[in-house]
């Protein structure tokens, strides 16, 4: 479901430039302070309030309050100019920003040149069916994940699957080539993934790195999002060092890495580590 059509509102722009800066106050205090004549406020199936929609001459501003606190001032602006009220369950809303945010991407990012390389999807495929993560669960995380083709590989094998990178122009690609579904999809970084992530069953980080020296903090954050957030973890990487790094983190969390040298993708997936929730 489209913004639009939940607010009952034309041509609707979120205050927030991108879902990242969504946990920022700041965005509150912008919207408190529109020279408003109409406003919509958003509550969930809970009557939680969640968003806001103000007109201006400019047309209609929405801010959202999924990622950070609520503030009464937001009542008071929508009492000042005879606000209505809507309401819409939290998971549908939480899918109309994602999609709100992929199509802003794909119009930055129209024209992109694919990616992925002939019998990676069953590369992929077959390295999930050697760990037998067909009988993981039901929900999955997927880390870093490019332009999708992890992603289209869960969803086949029947995960609810919820995907993010940093780069939105590996995003706009996945989505133009139908591997990432637009509602399901986010540009945030990985380290952040916990403001925006309910945890799965599975989590994945195909193909990290490089990881170094220089940005071996970075990644260390990354994989200790991945872990907290999922049950199953599987991650890989191209080399023995970086393998050794990352199994290192794992035992850093309290799990059993287990190291596993993959001969079906020498290149992007030749060191695997699987590790599980104690």
């Amino acid at each position: 479901m489209k913004l639009a059509d939940i607010f009952e509102i034309d041509d609707p722009v979120c205050i927030e430039p991108a879902l990242s800066d969504h946990p920022e106050d700041g965005y509150t205090g912008m919207a408190a302070s529109m020279e408003s004549d109409e406003g919509r406020l958003l509550v969930d199936e809970n009557e939680e309030p969640i968003a806001a929609a103000f007109h201006d001459d400019k047309g209609w501003l929405i801010s959202s309050f999924i990622y950070r606190p609520f503030s009464v001032d937001i009542i008071e602006k929508i009492e000042s100019c005879e606000g209505e009220i809507y309401q819409e369950k939290r998971d549908v809303y939480i899918r109309s920003i994602r999609e709100y945010y992929c199509d802003e991407i794909v119009r930055e990012f129209p024209f992109v040149t694919e990616d992925n390389r002939p019998g990676r999807y069953e590369m992929i495929e077959s390295l999930f069916d050697d760990i037998k993560l067909k009988k993981c669960g039901k929900t999955a995380l997927d880390f870093c994940c490019g332009s999708g083709v992890a992603t289209s590989v869960l969803s086949a094998e029947g995960y609810e699957t919820l995907s993010f990178d940093y780069d939105a122009s590996l995003l706009s690609l996945g989505i133009q080539q139908k591997r990432l579904i637009p509602e399901k999809t986010m540009c945030i970084d990985g380290a952040d993934a916990s403001l925006f992530c309910e945890p799965a069953d599975l989590g994945i980080g195909l193909m990290l790195g490089d990881i170094t020296n220089f940005n071996a903090d970075m990644w260390e954050n990354i994989v200790h999002e991945l872990l907290s957030l999922s049950k199953i973890s599987v991650i890989s990487v191209a080399t023995g060092p970086e393998i050794e790094k990352v199994a290192g983190w794992c035992q850093d969390a309290g799990r059993k890495p287990d190291i596993i040298q993959n001969d079906i993708d020498p290149i992007y997936d030749a060191w695997v580590c699987y590790s599980e929730e104690k």
